[in-house]
C-alpha cells in the first residue's frame, strides 16, 4: 500500500510554486478536457482522472507531484491511485479545494466528508463504517431514482448495492468485536442507521439538494460526492487493514479496499460520459 496524498493549501502551493525549480516538480490537473481548455493553473499537465491508470508512464516517480480537479475531491482518488500504483521517491500533493479555491472562490458548499480517527476503537469505528456505508446507499438510492432508466441512473443502482453488502460484512465484524450484546439482525440494524457521513451531521441528501439545478453542472457535482465517498471509503479500509491485521480481519479489509477502488474506476467512466454527451 502507498504512503498518504498530503493535502495542500491554496496559499502553501503559492508558496510551493514560487521556491520550487520546474523540473522538480509536476503540476496535474486531473479535470476533464473541457474543463481544462476553460481555465487551467498555468504550467499544468492534463490527464483526466479516467486515463491516470493508463497513463503512469507519464509520471516520473522521482518528482513531487501536485494534483488538482474543481474542488480536491477527483485529485485526492488520483493522487490514491497514483500512490498504491506506483513505488515513488516524490511526494504526492493533493490542492484541497481544487481550482475553486486556488481561484479564491468560496468553499462553503462544497461537501467534505467527516474524517476516521485512527485511535478511536475497533467497536466503535466498525459501527462508523456501517454508518458510512448506510449513507453511501441512501446517496446512491437516491441518485438511482433520480437517473432511472439512465447509465448514470444504473451506476448508483449497481454501487448501491455493493455498499449494502459492505455493510453487511462489517456488521459481522462489529458483531463479534463489541462488547454490547447484540441481538436484533443485521436488516434491523441497518434500517435505524441513519447514514450521516457528511462533516457537520447533515445526510448526504442534504448536499444533493444543495448542488444546484443545471442539469450538467449537477451531474458533475453529484460524480464528484460519489468520488468522495469512495475515497474516504477506500482510505478507511486500507487503514483498517493495516491497524487491525494481529486480529485477521485485514483480508477482509483489503477486499472491501478494492471494491471501493473499483467503484472509483465506474464513478470514472460515467465523468467520461457526462463530457461526452
Amino acid at each position: 500500500m502507498g504512503r498518504n496524498v498530503i493535502d495542500i493549501y491554496p496559499d502553501e502551493l503559492e508558496e510551493f510554486l514560487l521556491k520550487s525549480r520546474e523540473d522538480n516538480f509536476l503540476l496535474l490537473d486531473v479535470r476533464q478536457p473541457t474543463e481544462y481548455a476553460q481555465s487551467h493553473i498555468p504550467g499544468a499537465h492534463l490527464i483526466p482522472l479516467p486515463e491516470i491508470e493508463s497513463r503512469l508512464h507519464e509520471i516520473d516517480p522521482d518528482t513531487n507531484l501536485v494534483l488538482y480537479c474543481r474542488t480536491g475531491g477527483r485529485s485526492a482518488v488520483a493522487g490514491t491511485l497514483i500512490e498504491d500504483a506506483t513505488p515513488r521517491a516524490g511526494f504526492t500533493y493533493n490542492l484541497v479545494g481544487g481550482i475553486t479555491g486556488w481561484q479564491g472562490q468560496k468553499l462553503k458548499d462544497i461537501p467534505h466528508l467527516e474524517l476516521f480517527p485512527r485511535d478511536m476503537p475497533l467497536s466503535q469505528t466498525l459501527y462508523r463504517a456501517m454508518n458510512m456505508e448506510k449513507g453511501a446507499w441512501i446517496f446512491y438510492s437516491d441518485l438511482a431514482r433520480e437517473y432511472k432508466g439512465s447509465f448514470l441512473g444504473d451506476m448508483a443502482e449497481e454501487i448501491g448495492i455493493m455498499e449494502e453488502k459492505h455493510a453487511r460484512t462489517i456488521f459481522a465484524y462489529w458483531k463479534k468485536h463489541t462488547t454490547a450484546l447484540v441481538t436484533e439482525s443485521f436488516e434491523t440494524l441497518f434500517e435505524r442507521l441513519e447514514g450521516r457521513v457528511i462533516e457537520g451531521g447533515l445526510p448526504i441528501s442534504v448536499w444533493v439538494a444543495r448542488l444546484g439545478s443545471n442539469p450538467q453542472d449537477r451531474k458533475l457535482r453529484l460524480l464528484e460526492l460519489a468520488c468522495e465517498i469512495e475515497y474516504y471509503s477506500y482510505d478507511l479500509y486500507r487503514g483498517l487493514a493495516k491497524r487491525d491485521e494481529a486480529l485477521g480481519a485485514a483480508e477482509t479489509y483489503l477486499a472491501l479496499a478494492e471494491q471501493e477502488k473499483a467503484h472509483i474506476r465506474i464513478i470514472s467512466k460515467a465523468l467520461d460520459k457526462i463530457f461526452k454527451a
